[in-house]
């Protein structure tokens, strides 16, 4: 196992915790059944080539059979990370989402007070005070949903991770290079498998004696040389055309969650700006409230950015 652990992953580091989120992909069924599955073909391979009447074809169909493997084990390790990383991120939603549902519940229930004192100094309708009713009513609705939403995304986190605390993310993978959907076509195991198939295809071809095989075997094979080598040439280049958009499209992303943390640092200054205004006796409370809930409008906007992009991103890197 030692070669497979040493093996470079494309995935790169987060801040904490999520880094120690990821470590626990190798522990997912998924991985740990591709895990014993390269354990078995690594074993078969060593058996093989123990073997003193072993024939070059057995020994490439043990050495084929490994790097396939290899290959699956790499993507079940790579997809287990992109399921962590998305039920992590989709708490940090959901809980960003609880918060603001709870202020905008605190202000519907400010709003229904000053609107039922108004009522009373003639100030307001009775239309407008259904009407702030009926927001408050949404309030809470919109707060019973954000919660069932943060029960099921903690859920779905723990049932890959077990209890885990979640903390906010203080730092994003960058872009990949411009050559990592080379790399990923590369480790492909759907690719490996027909390449496999394609070099087993040609040693055979080559053991073929034309003298003594029929002419009809030597051209079934060729057809089937051929077949093969299309099949690999046009699924390579769907790959290919279907990574680099994925890639295409990180830098968007990445771009959309510097404008949410812009977007998140003006909404953190006019609420210090409005919470000096209230002090002072210059702003309701209801005005304070609104710029809280603004504030967390904001917060909510970037942690669905961030979830956006590393779903995007780990999205790319389980493409393999």
């Amino acid at each position: 196992m030692r070669k497979l652990l040493a093996l470079p992953f494309l995935a790169l580091a987060l801040a904490q915790p999520l880094p120690e989120a990821l470590k626990k992909a190798p522990e997912l069924p998924t991985v740990v059944t591709a895990r014993l599955e390269y354990e078995t073909r690594a074993k078969d391979l060593e058996r093989t080539l123990q073997d003193p009447l072993r024939t070059p074809l057995a020994e490439l169909q043990a050495r084929q059979a490994l790097a396939l493997a290899e290959a699956r084990l790499n993507r079940a390790l790579a997809q287990g990370e992109e399921s962590i990383a998305s039920a992590y991120t989709g708490v940090l939603e959901a809980e960003a989402q609880v918060r603001l549902a709870q202020k905008a519940l605190e202000v519907a229930e400010l709003g229904l007070k000053a609107t039922e004192i108004r009522l009373r100094g003639g100030g307001a309708t009775a239309i407008d005070l259904l009407e702030a009713q009926n927001r408050l009513l949404e309030a809470r609705k919109n707060l019973e949903l954000a919660e069932r939403g943060r029960e099921s995304a903690l859920a779905q986190l723990k049932n890959l991770l077990g209890d885990w605390k979640v903390e906010p993310l203080k730092a994003l993978p960058p872009l990949p290079q411009e050559g990592v959907v080379e790399e990923l076509l590369k480790a492909h195991a759907d690719l490996l498998q027909l390449r496999n198939t394609l070099e087993l295809l040609r040693f055979q071809r080559g053991l073929l004696d034309e003298s003594f095989t029929p002419k009809k075997d030597i051209e079934a094979l060729e057809d089937q040389l051929s077949t093969v080598a299309k099949n690999l040439e046009n699924l390579e280049r769907s790959l290919r055309v279907g990574l680099s958009a994925r890639h295409r499209q990180l830098a968007p992303l990445l771009q959309a969650v510097r404008s949410a943390e812009e977007a998140l640092k003006l909404a953190q200054e006019r609420y210090a700006a409005e919470e000096k205004r209230f002090r002072a006796g210059l702003s309701s409370q209801l005005a304070l409230l609104q710029q809280e809930l603004g504030l967390l409008q904001a917060e909510l906007s970037l942690a669905q950015a961030r979830g956006t992009y590393l779903k995007a991103y780990y999205g790319l890197m389980a493409s393999r």
